[in-house]
């Protein structure tokens, strides 16, 4: 009897078992590869997705509605980009030597620019807003106030700007430099009445001291669009003097209108009057004229009846003076001779 007969089968199984798990490694390692492999496709192809994404974001550039522009080429400003409407940017670009070569570009959107070579700094295209500090004012007729002032205004070169100025707190401090000599100025040539009620004259002068503002800011890129007082405190010190000022102001006022109504009052009396005076006079000619008519035609409607018989018109108006001459008390001394008798003769 062998007794190792079952050793050999043994063997076979750890064989196959030992082949199997060979090729299972060698197709695990395919796979493996495999999956290397296209992981580095995929990160190929990401990279060189980056790699173009980065070159066309520094190929080109987008300037929005409500932006303006500075395009530097290696520090230098070579180009601006500003609303289409802007006609003051090339005015304060000849202001000013060294951007007589700037370009000024209108149209806003899609720009390409040098990689690594050109920047591009953008500000905002809107209006912004200076607010002063509280500041005194002396009127014509010595009156003080307290008054509280704002603009708005807006970048208009933003080339100069960003030389000049740089920043939105850095001018606004510069306009709250300038501004407020100028403003003040002009409202001290206002009297405390025009001041405080007479709009068009206050609006008059702070027309002009915009002009002259924006005369000494177009050096740095801004220019003001609107300045106004929106503020105005009496001091307490003056608040009596001023209300007594002012109530005498008004009466005078009311005075004036009285004696402006009791004058056209008196005119149009004077005027009723004299056209009542015009009528009746008018209606009184027109009626003796009427009246004269009428008795010139009697008169002659009579002649031409009485004319066929004189002796009967003769009686007739003899018979009427007795009548309104004559009556029952009425005594008269005529000779017996007398024609304004004849007709008491013979009976």
């Amino acid at each position: 009897m062998d007794i190792h007969q079952g050793e050999p089968k043994q063997d076979s199984v750890h064989n196959d078992q030992m082949k199997f798990e060979q090729r299972a490694e060698k197709a695990k390692g395919k796979d493996i590869k495999k999956q290397i492999k296209s992981n580095m496709r995929t990160a190929g192809f990401i990279f060189i997705v980056l790699i173009g994404i980065f070159i066309v974001t520094n190929c080109i550039y987008i300037v929005r509605e409500n932006e303006v522009a500075t395009v530097r080429e290696l520090g230098e400003i070579k180009t601006i980009i500003v609303d289409a409407d802007n006609s003051d940017a090339q005015i304060q670009n000849d202001l000013d030597s060294r951007f007589k070569n700037v370009k000024i570009v209108s149209q806003k959107g899609l720009h390409f620019k040098k990689p690594f070579i050109t920047t591009v700094e953008k500000d905002t295209s809107k209006l912004l807003t200076y607010i002063s500090n509280p500041a005194k004012i002396n009127t014509k007729d010595k009156i003080k106030y307290e008054i509280n002032m704002y603009a708005q205004w807006e970048i208009t070169h933003p080339g100069i700007f960003r030389t000049s100025l740089g920043s939105v707190s850095r001018a606004n401090s510069k306009i709250d430099e300038v501004a407020y000599a100028a403003v003040i100025e002009k409202i001290n040539t206002l009297t405390s009445n025009q001041f405080l009620t007479d709009k068009d004259a206050l609006y008059s002068v702070l027309e002009d001291a915009l002009n002259e503002l924006n005369e000494k800011l177009a050096t740095q890129g801004i220019m003001l669009k609107d300045i106004d007082v929106y503020r105005t405190v009496l001091p307490a010190s003056n608040v009596e003097s001023t209300y007594k000022k002012m109530v005498a102001e008004r009466e005078a006022i009311a005075q004036q209108i009285r004696s402006e109504g009791l004058e056209i009052y008196q005119n149009t009396v004077a005027d009723t009057d004299r056209d009542v005076a015009e009528i009746k006079s008018s209606a009184i000619e027109e009626s003796e004229k009427i009246r004269g008519e009428a008795d010139a035609t009697a008169l002659e409607i009579y002649a031409n009846g009485f004319s066929k018989d004189p002796d009967f018109y003769e009686f007739w108006r003899t018979l009427s003076s007795y009548e309104k001459t004559i009556n029952s008390d009425s005594v008269i001394y005529l000779d017996s001779n007398n024609e304004y008798l004849k007709y008491f003769k013979n009976n």
